[in-house]
């Protein structure tokens, strides 16, 4: 009988996440053939998207709402077995900040800890590493989503010979770090001018399903300002996420600010051109080609600062300097440029990921600050 690892990677619900826990079930898998694995995740994220994935065995949800009324009694974690083999957690569950679902994380973590047991070993993730005779892992391993055959068979109506673009306007943090739609339109017309027969679909989600993420601040007026104002336009909104994802596999380029979700486009095949913002960096990688429009606000990333810069003004509810117009605009030239370079087929993962990094060490960005899942950063 094969033994059993639990990922315990109860976090923050936005897709984000849930991609860096299927690159790491995905090496442990592609390192230990004797072992199955298994996952644990927020109930409020996109699990469906773990159940797609054949190397985890099985998938438990825990209901943070259910926990905070219920304790130990909730029924997601009386579904969850108690014993494993190996139990590895997510190390942030023990430096958690306080934000809009922190409390229901930590009473989460703390009534779990005590009920999860490891037959043979437990840890958190950076100690995973440390340990030794703890298992092995195998760093950043591909990951080839497949998205369903239904969702391909809808995707089917968004036909276009010529490239083809998706973007999302935002995400889950809303337009403070975000362009403004007028912004977004003067970027659109840019790509327009400078690549000929593009098409563009806008795609998101303008109300959360069972608690999850949704694209904040942008409505369908403001989607419907652009696509009247641009010529080869078209929304794609609430359509589903893997219809979400086969419109976005068809398409040459996912282009996004930050938000987690652009992290998925590249399990795909979908290179991701991020327009970079406080106060996250692009962290997670898949082998596919990326550009990043890198901030130059002097704050980048942000991180967990709340006391000067970008930082500050987030948590006064400001919009990052680098997303005001003003400084956007100077980086429209640059957005055209990156798309050029995904268009190109011989700007390959490796060249891009060294562009980004010779980028990130050169002022006026400190590389210290800066951190890659799996350690990509030091390749």
């Amino acid at each position: 009988m094969k033994r059993k690892l639990l990922i315990n990677w109860l976090y923050y619900r936005p897709v984000g996440h849930v991609v860096e826990a299927l690159k790491l079930t995905r090496g442990y898998a592609e390192a230990n053939r004797n072992i199955d694995v298994y996952l644990l995740l927020n109930a409020a994220s996109p699990i469906e998207l773990a159940e797609a994935c054949p190397w985890i065995k099985r998938t438990y949800a825990v209901s943070l709402k259910e926990v905070w009324k219920d304790g130990r009694n909730a029924k997601s974690i009386k579904a969850l077995p108690k014993t494993w083999d190996y139990i590895i957690t997510d190390d942030r569950a023990t430096r958690f900040k306080r934000r809009w679902d922190e409390n229901n994380l930590i009473k989460a973590h703390k009534i779990l800890s005590p009920l999860l047991t490891a037959k043979i070993e437990s840890g958190y993730r950076e100690q995973s590493f440390a340990k030794s005779g703890f298992l092995p892992y195998r760093r950043n391993p591909k990951i080839n989503l497949v998205v369903t055959r239904k969702a391909k068979v809808f995707a089917k109506r968004y036909a276009h010979s010529g490239p083809a673009i998706c973007i999302m306007l935002g995400g889950s943090a809303g337009n403070t770090q975000s362009p403004t739609v007028k912004m977004w339109l003067e970027v659109c017309r840019a790509l327009v001018k400078a690549i000929p027969d593009l098409k563009i679909y806008f795609t998101g989600v303008t109300k959360g399903i069972k608690g999850r993420t949704n694209t904040i601040d942008f409505a369908l007026k403001d989607v419907k300002y652009l696509t009247d104002n641009l010529p080869n336009a078209e929304a794609a909104y609430n359509i589903g996420l893997w219809n979400q994802l086969a419109l976005i596999q068809k398409c040459d380029i996912f282009l996004s600010p930050h938000t987690g979700f652009g992290f998925l486009p590249q399990l795909i095949g979908t290179p991701w051109l991020e327009l970079g913002n406080c106060p996250w960096p692009a962290y997670v990688f898949n082998g596919e080609p990326f550009y990043s429009v890198l901030p130059e606000c002097g704050w980048y990333p942000a991180r967990g600062e709340t006391k000067k810069g970008c930082g500050k003004r987030l948590r006064e509810g400001k919009k990052a300097l680098c997303m005001t117009d003003k400084l956007l605009r100077k980086k429209i030239l640059e957005v055209v440029k990156g798309a050029k370079f995904l268009l190109d087929p011989t700007f390959a993962y490796k060249k891009a990921l060294r562009l980004h990094l010779n980028k990130l060490k050169k002022p006026p960005y400190d590389f210290k600050r800066f951190f890659f899942l799996d350690g990509v950063g030091s390749l």
